[in-house]
């Protein structure tokens, strides 16, 4: 009988964010334009400038306008929910930013 469900179980496969590693060669360098966005429990900022989590799109969108290179790199504090930090990445894809990193501080 064990036999019979190890053999007719199915194995589904878990979907998520694909996560890559990227090498030491694609660090921006001072010329490249980076936007840091913070999320922290206390507030979130672009540049340490303040901005709410739902203005992120915009400010983003201005930076890109005036930067067409720009990159993103995301800090989350550790104490930040897991949907405030998936909201921030779908605020950055919104923008039309397709090269941005994530990190915790």
């Amino acid at each position: 009988m064990l036999i019979f469900f190890i053999v007719t179980t199915s194995f589904a496969k878990e979907t998520g964010i694909g996560v890559s590693r990227n090498a030491a060669s694609t660090v921006p360098t001072p010329d490249q334009p980076v936007a840091a966005i913070k999320l922290g429990i206390e507030g979130h900022s672009i540049n340490g400038q303040p901005v709410s989590l739902d203005g992120i799109e915009s400010r983003l969108a201005q930076m890109k306008a005036a930067q067409p290179d720009l990159k993103a790199q995301l800090l989350s504090g550790k104490d930040v929910r897991i949907e405030t930090l998936v909201r921030a990445v779908e605020q950055v894809e919104l923008a039309d930013i397709k090269d941005f990193s994530v990190s915790a501080y």
